[in-house]
């Protein structure tokens, strides 16, 4: 029914009733009163000033909880809440101490009103106002000076208002919108500025004291005059006692809880997150009636983000923050987001909001290459690729550790994070493919054209933010539509566009998810079988940023450190301090780490050359099993296997022919050890008691340790048990080249001092 009908109904009953029990003159005169009432107060009845005003801004979690609030447009923390989220005690003791007739009166307390005359005349002194909790609801909304005709329509109002708005609702404007001094206004954020709780949680004691500021905000404000305050709050417990609202013992009881001394700050400890949950939504984001955005945040997944960032930044220096982005692959919905794990201490550049900044991606960028050249056929995981020395256009792109391999995979090229060849693939599918690429995954600096970025566009010499790392991995896990991310509760989700098909970001994918390239000193992480969780790193030139992309099939995280100035840090790499969080994380998220992406139907496996990658022909000596795209990859069969003079021989690709070349069979076929790292010291723990032994080098391998022969021809599962003290490994293959190292093993009673050496790649990718 609307406010006009209520009204009608309301004055229509009021003149039945007249109409039966006066004679005519009395009826004429009691209708002409009703009308002017009618007239001077209800055709302009205020209800909207009354009932509405400016509400603090409030981002909550999925499930309502605050996050983060702002002031309002009067510059007031100002939250309101339901009036069932008040409490046991907060309602109750309003009403008792302010308008114990509340629920009996049409807005006007009659006897109250004489009682407060009679006391103000013999105290010849206001002591008493008679006005009701309706009345000063309306007094809250329209201000007014205090004279006698300024009451009666504040009295007329509150009649209305009673028959416009229920008990309850009333009760509740009345809660929210009370002053309670300096900038705090309503039981929401009092009882958070002064006992850091909603007020659903807050005490008997705590109710009181807010029940006493509400009569003087100022006067009786605990931190400035806590004896007032303190004085106050027991004498309206022992009021409560006298009228039996509570017991002796628990108003006793409840004059033992001591009174606040500071005033709190209101929850804004994650502001950049509601900043960038109101800057993707935009002004036109929604609210409820209490002012509130519900937000697709899960505060325990936010908390879990928040934890391993501060838990990876206490070994690293203090000019070192991190940022950290989840999403949920299905729906897009942002879980969790730290724009800066410092966020709030006093230092300067806390305030910075990371996630959306602008950094240098290192080689984070490099499986989207790779799966536009799985797209187009050009590429499969098992491809040869040249790790040889490579220019073009006067550039000579180098790998971080400044080695060559040689013939690599390109499941290994991209798994390894080799730059040379992925520069060969940036070239091989155009680099205006590739660009195009980065701008519909929604990279937005990538203003230029590909010439300008040249060969930066897969090596991280360019500028992209964590959350849109983030959302472009999503679109990987997503199989390749792009949609938008959602930060509100409840939004639908976006159907998306296909920009990758989905079979290319499945290979990608499960090339990223290969954990033998994990440090030795991380395997304890993943567990014994290990967790399925495809990850990306990446370290900026400079070792200014280090990145961690994480997907499982449920997630996607993305993982960044770095100074926010952008200053250089030795300590920045991304396996060696991005991985961590980011894979402890996952491990989180999924315990069982057992589920994967369903492989789509044109993705099938066949039987390939392992020197040359294509598809074996009759005079391969062998074969493996790799995955390839159907009717899209390429099916020309093994060409560097061939019959010359009734033997099989190899004909290598030019770029590799043309390497070789240039070196010695010495070097060719040089052996060199890449774990254990040479004059290392490793700790045996309860987790980690095996170390793995991997080498560089063709052929069958022979290790041996203190001159016991340990392992052999078996290069991905090669370990030895580790024993306290130093050791010598050695590697031999059938050729007679050999490499040697020495290392020392303690049990992790005593910390060692750590040999100071470069980062290898492995580490820095």
């Amino acid at each position: 029914m609307s406010e006009k009908n209520k009204i009608k109904k309301h004055l229509q009953e009021l003149k039945n009733k007249i109409l039966q029990k006066s004679d005519n003159k009395g009826k004429i005169i009691a209708i002409i009163i009703i009308l002017m009432w009618y007239t001077l107060t209800n055709l302009i009845f205020p209800k909207q000033q009354i009932t509405t005003w400016q509400n603090s801004t409030v981002i909550t979690d999925n499930t309502g909880n605050p996050l983060c609030a702002t002031l309002s447009s009067n510059d007031e923390w100002s939250l309101s809440i339901p009036l069932e989220e008040m409490g046991e005690w907060m309602p109750k003791i309003i009403i008792e101490l302010e308008d114990r007739k509340f629920y009996y009166h049409n807005g006007i307390d009659f006897a109250a009103i004489i009682r407060a005359t009679i006391q103000n005349t013999k105290a010849k002194k206001t002591i008493s106002g008679g006005s009701t909790i309706t009345a000063q609801t309306i007094r809250l909304g329209i201000e007014r000076e205090r004279t006698p005709l300024n009451k009666i329509k504040e009295f007329n109002q509150a009649i209305i208002l009673e028959y416009l708005l229920t008990k309850h609702d009333i009760l509740e404007t009345y809660l929210n919108r009370v002053p309670m001094g300096g900038n705090i206004r309503g039981i929401e954020a009092a009882s958070l500025a002064w006992f850091d709780k909603s007020a659903k949680d807050i005490s008997l004691a705590e109710a009181t004291l807010l029940a006493g500021i509400l009569r003087g905000p100022s006067y009786y404000r605990p931190d400035k005059h806590p004896e007032r305050a303190l004085k106050l709050r027991n004498r309206l417990l022992d009021t409560l006692a006298e009228r039996k609202i509570i017991t002796n013992e628990q108003a006793e009881r409840a004059k033992r809880e001591k009174i606040p001394t500071e005033r709190n700050s209101i929850p804004s400890k994650r502001r950049q997150t509601a900043e960038q949950i109101i800057k993707q939504r935009g002004k036109t984001t929604n609210r409820d009636k209490y002012g509130k955005i519900k937000s697709t945040i899960e505060i325990t997944k936010q908390n879990l983000l928040e934890k391993e960032l501060k838990n990876a930044l206490k070994t690293l220096p203090t000019n070192i923050t991190g940022a950290a982005v989840l999403i949920e692959n299905e729906n897009g919905a942002v879980r969790a987001y730290v724009g800066n794990a410092k966020e709030g201490e006093p230092n300067d550049t806390s305030w910075v909001d990371c996630a959306a900044s602008k950094r240098s991606p290192g080689s984070v960028l490099k499986p989207f290459t790779f799966a536009l050249a799985f797209e187009k056929g050009t590429l499969t995981p098992s491809t040869i690729m040249a790790d040889t020395p490579y220019s073009m256009k006067g550039s000579a792109p180098r790998n971080y550790d400044r080695y060559y391999r040689g013939p690599v995979s390109a499941r290994t090229a991209l798994a390894d994070s080799l730059n040379i060849p992925a520069v060969r693939v940036l070239r091989l599918v155009k680099p205006t493919n590739t660009l195009s690429l980065y701008r519909r995954l929604g990279f937005s600096s990538f203003t230029k054209d590909s010439e300008w970025y040249g060969d930066s566009l897969i090596l991280g010499g360019c500028e992209v933010s964590p959350l849109e790392t983030a959302t472009a991995y999503r679109t990987l896990a997503n199989g390749g539509i792009k949609s938008s991310t959602l930060w509100i509760e409840g939004e639908k989700k976006e159907k998306g566009e296909q920009i990758i098909t989905n079979s290319s970001c499945y290979l990608t994918l499960d090339i990223l998810k290969d954990t033998g390239r994990i440090l030795p000193i991380y395997r304890e992480i993943f567990g014994e079988k290990g967790t399925k969780i495809a990850f990306k790193t990446g370290t900026s030139y400079g070792l200014r940023d280090a990145w961690t992309a994480a997907v499982t099939k449920k997630y996607t995280l993305v993982v960044w450190l770095g100074d926010p100035t952008g200053k250089p840090t030795n300590t920045l790499i991304g396996l060696k301090t991005a991985t961590p969080p980011a894979i402890k994380i996952m491990r989180a998220l999924t315990p069982d780490g057992t589920k994967w992406f369903d492989k789509p139907h044109d993705v099938k496996e066949r039987q390939v050359c392992p020197l040359s990658g294509a598809p074996r022909n009759q005079h391969c000596p062998q074969a493996i099993t790799e995955l390839y795209i159907k009717d899209t990859s390429a099916t020309e069969p093994c060409t560097m296997h061939k019959i010359q003079n009734g033997k099989i021989t190899v004909q290598w690709p030019q770029e590799l022919e043309n390497y070789y070349e240039t070196k010695t069979a010495k070097e060719v076929n040089k052996v060199t050890i890449l774990s254990p790292q040479k004059n290392a010291t490793y700790k045996k723990t309860a987790n980690s008691t095996k170390l793995p032994l991997i080498a560089e080098g063709k052929g069958t391998l022979y290790w041996f340790v203190n001159g016991e022969l340990k392992a052999d021809n078996d290069r991905e599962n090669a370990f030895w048990e580790m024993k306290k003290g130093t050791h010598t490994i050695y590697v031999t293959d059938e050729q007679g080249n050999s490499d040697t190292a020495k290392i020392k093993i303690t049990d992790g009673q005593k910390e060692p001092k750590k040999q100071e050496q470069l980062p290898t790649l492995e580490e820095i990718n």
